[in-house]
């Protein structure tokens, strides 16, 4: 997928709006404040554009891609534990995950497997049972 810089003049304009945290030619941050208000936003039913064009930036200028890219990083930020932060701003800052937290994921790690195996078990005892049913192989000629 090629892809398209923004126009330096763009980039200053974008770098002066109150929504905007940084911007240059390849990428646009927006403010959190931003992202909890087209959050909400969406859920009242609002587009990506509409809610640029309410802002009073120029959704064509940015592109449909990134406005599908902005949805979808606000809607993933919004079911995430650092919200709608800026993950590259400053790794030191995120907190690590608790211990809590991380045999919280474990176990359903662990779960999963068990369910997985368990499933695959089922299935053999099944091809076993044809087998048996069948004398011999299942699905062979003899």
């Amino acid at each position: 997928m090629k892809r398209y810089p923004l126009s330096k003049e763009f980039v200053e304009e974008l770098s002066k709006h109150k929504c905007i945290e940084r911007a240059t030619e390849w990428n646009v941050i927006f403010t959190e404040e931003f992202k909890r208000h087209a959050y909400d936003e969406y859920y009242r039913g609002k587009s990506t554009r509409e809610i640029f064009t309410e802002a009073g930036l120029n959704a064509e200028k940015l592109g449909r891609k990134r406005l599908e890219n902005f949805r979808c990083s606000v809607m993933n930020g919004a079911d995430k534990e650092t919200g709608f932060a800026d993950k590259r701003k400053d790794k030191s800052k995120q907190a690590p995950q608790s211990t809590e937290a991380q045999m919280a994921k474990r176990i359903r790690e662990l779960e999963h497997r068990i369910t997985y195996l368990e499933q695959e078990n089922d299935f053999l005892k099944k091809i076993r049972s044809v087998e048996e049913a069948y004398g011999g192989k299942a699905g062979g000629a003899k």
